[in-house]
């Protein structure tokens, strides 16, 4: 099989000048060994590069695949800090007025994104309808949150690729030859043992690794400091000949990847070619449904068809969709498409006793107006409401499966 390789790196360092250069060379690379990298660019860091004159930085990038890494990266308030005490909507509201502009200017300096990668540890699921916002596809890191057995996964309607773990890999520069032995083994071994299921590895670095002994956020924005502008300061310098080994150190190690049997270099955009989210515009009867929405033992999850899978919210907007269809057209319709509704905001429990019964007629209307509220708002209501009861999300989902099972 085929060893699809992404190579990636977070360029954010908007403080040092040097890193400008390294950026340059990594890229230089790319070029020399006739592939791409995918290249998430802080939107300060576009705007710096442009500042600078650096046409000969932007050009190239244009060139390869671009992907977006926030506005500002660690100056506070970082994401996940002004999204603290938001909650769910107010929070997108907050996170597209802050994070849209820097990637106007992304867009405008250096080309559209493929892909999104968080800044640091800085999370927020808010950050899932930004990219749907912004037309981001991709969501591509190395973190310890959102994975799901070691391969790419579709969430929040956006492909993620994320928490690789033993396929994720790298070659440790500073290390000098030894490191770049190490790493070629390092990424055979991975590519003889790759998992059928995903075929994907993922390598990663900042260029300004290749051109500082520390990071730049590191030495400014570390524990809370936010100094101003005319204070910011560089870590210890690179020689430039340290630079220029360690550039050439992962020139060899790219070359090493390139040249080895079944193996494909690719960009994030590429890769939502080769694995496109194929439940999105599917079709399917409400018996189908009905079949797939089974919950026997009482635990919802995602369902695994033979080309696709479906999210257990949009199985529940499938469920609530066809029933909606009984109290306004008093018939199931015939095919009903899939979409992405995001989860509930918050826990709330059932008033209403399990086993309890609950009369057709009213559960019907709940069920319209549940599929009103994920029309309006997009995600799963908090509680769904049967006159003055409510019924968790879980709980109403399980009953309508039952009802439309009794339908079809």
């Amino acid at each position: 099989m085929t060893a699809y390789t992404l190579l990636w790196f977070d360029v954010e360092d908007y403080v040092e000048p040097q890193s400008d250069d390294a950026l340059k060379g990594l890229i230089e690379a790319f070029e020399a060994n006739g592939v791409q990298g995918t290249w998430k660019l802080v939107g300060e860091k576009a705007r710096v590069l442009e500042q600078r004159e650096r046409t000969d930085v932007v050009r190239l990038l244009q060139r390869q695949d671009i992907g977006y890494h926030t506005d500002f990266h660690s100056r506070h308030p970082v994401l996940a800090e002004y999204l603290d005490q938001m909650g769910w909507e107010d929070g997108i509201r907050e996170l597209v007025r802050r994070e849209a502009p820097g990637y106007a200017d992304l867009v405008r300096i250096c080309g559209p994104a493929s892909t999104f990668g968080q800044a640091g540890g800085s999370w927020a699921p808010q950050i899932g309808p930004l990219m749907r916002e912004l037309g981001i596809p991709l969501f591509m890191d190395e973190a310890s949150h959102l994975g799901l057995d070691g391969g790419p996964f579709w969430y929040c309607g956006v492909l993620h690729v994320n928490r690789l773990g033993e396929f994720c890999t790298r070659m440790h520069f500073t290390r000098g030859e030894e490191g770049l032995e190490e790493g070629n083994r390092a990424f055979d071994t991975i590519r003889e043992r790759l998992d059928p299921a995903s075929g994907l590895i993922s390598i990663y670095y900042h260029p300004c690794e290749f051109s500082t002994q520390g990071f730049w956020d590191g030495a400014n924005f570390a524990r809370g400091a936010n100094p101003p502008r005319t204070e910011w300061k560089s870590p210890p310098l690179r020689t430039q000949t340290d630079m220029r080994n360690c550039l050439d150190l992962f020139s060899r190690y790219l070359t090493h990847i390139v040249s080895q049997p079944n193996v494909e270099v690719i960009t994030g955009r590429q890769l939502l070619n080769l694995l496109p989210d194929r439940a999105q515009g599917r079709s399917f009867a409400p018996a189908e449904i009905a079949r797939l929405a089974d919950f026997q033992d009482g635990q919802i999850t995602f369902k695994q068809l033979e080309d696709a899978v479906l999210a257990p919210s949009e199985l529940f907007a499938l469920v609530v969709e066809a029933l909606a269809s009984v109290t306004y057209r008093n018939h199931l319709p015939e095919t009903l498409t899939v979409s992405t509704p995001m989860g509930p905001t918050r826990r709330k429990s059932s008033t209403i006793e399990p086993g309890s019964a609950i009369p057709i007629g009213p559960f019907l209307e709940t069920c319209a107006d549940v599929a009103d509220f994920l029309g309006v708002h997009g995600r799963l209501p908090d509680n769904a409401w049967v006159g003055v009861e409510r019924l968790s999300p879980a709980d109403f989902f399980l009953t309508a499966i039952s009802l439309l099972q009794q339908f079809v």
